[in-house]
């Protein structure tokens, strides 16, 4: 597989002092940023001064840079300190289009301007995600179910019997899983949880039955051959169950220049996605090649986090 990388960074330029951010007498017209028709350089507000910001990656074009953070609203402040984050939902905080620039005529073609938002639009996905799978019964796969961050969310449904859950993962010992059975498969006592080395690929059920529900959360963009993962996916849901698709589009990232050059400088493990698509583009991707019809739509937007959720339903 070749990987991509899934996100880039954006250092401060300079402070502009005394900025106006109106959309009847912006400072944005007086630097020409209102007909810049670029997202390489926004503008971020915090603390009551306005910073222009410029990110010169190369490893995006300037049509997907300009999708993702001017289209749909998506850039994040790194407050971690980190070369690499581990935990999304302390790790950064989301920056979201001023409500002065969603109401300024000179919208679609300037750089725009970024605040902190309001409220915390990745909690209320998880709360969505975990509402979701509490609401789940019989046999569920989890495709890459990594370190069964989810797991609290199904304990009581796993406890009773009302759920039973196969985890799929290419390598468990990452995930902490232990206790590697002959068949190869793991059992973990206290979760109750049967875990499965392998790619979804490639994947058979030990039993041969088909589950009830699929999940395949923010672990698509780590599969080579979607082809064969569709397939397979389809093949292993009973006719009327669904299949739950969480994805992330690339993740632009305010950085100071010393965090931005130190986490470059230890990143490990190479690219590890095979692409950043959104739900727009996976479902023409689908295109009804595949036994599954769409129940819900939830596309990144300015008004969202950056991951999109889909919800697919088996036909029989």
């Amino acid at each position: 597989m070749t990987g991509v990388s899934n996100s880039f960074d954006y250092t401060p330029s300079r402070v502009l002092e005394g900025f106006v951010l109106d959309p009847a007498a912006c400072s944005a017209r007086d630097l020409g940023l209102h007909r810049a028709q670029t997202s390489r350089v926004v503008l971020v507000e915090r603390g009551g001064r306005v910073v222009l910001c410029r990110t010169r990656t190369s490893d995006f074009e300037e049509p997907e840079i300009r999708q993702v953070v001017h289209d749909l609203g998506q850039l994040y402040l790194d407050v971690s300190g980190k070369p690499q984050m581990n935990d999304f939902a302390h790790d950064v905080r989301q920056l979201v289009v001023a409500g002065a620039c969603r109401a300024c005529p000179d919208f679609p073609t300037c750089v725009a301007a970024y605040r902190e938002a309001p409220r915390s639009l990745f909690a209320e996905d998880e709360a969505w995600l975990r509402g979701h799978l509490r609401s789940l019964a019989g046999r569920v796969l989890d495709v890459g179910i990594g370190r069964g961050p989810y797991l609290d969310a199904v304990r009581d449904r796993l406890a009773s019997g009302v759920l039973a859950l196969h985890g799929l993962d290419p390598d468990p010992g990452v995930g902490g899983w232990s206790e590697e059975g002959g068949d190869g498969s793991i059992e973990d006592a206290l979760d109750g949880v049967r875990i499965l080395r392998g790619t979804i690929e490639t994947f058979r059920p030990p039993d041969s039955e088909r589950y009830d529900h699929v999940l395949a959360i923010r672990s698509l963009h780590h599969v080579a051959d979607l082809d064969r993962a569709f397939a397979t996916m389809s093949d292993l849901i009973r006719p009327g169950g669904t299949l739950l698709l969480i994805e992330s589009v690339a993740l632009p990232l305010v950085r100071s220049r010393r965090h931005s050059a130190h986490s470059h400088a230890h990143a490990t493990g190479g690219f590890q996605h095979a692409r950043n698509w959104d739900s727009n583009r996976m479902l023409a991707f689908l295109g009804g090649r595949f036994p599954l019809r769409t129940v819900f739509h939830r596309p990144v937007s300015p008004d969202t986090c950056d991951q999109w959720i889909l919800v697919l339903k088996r036909r029989a």
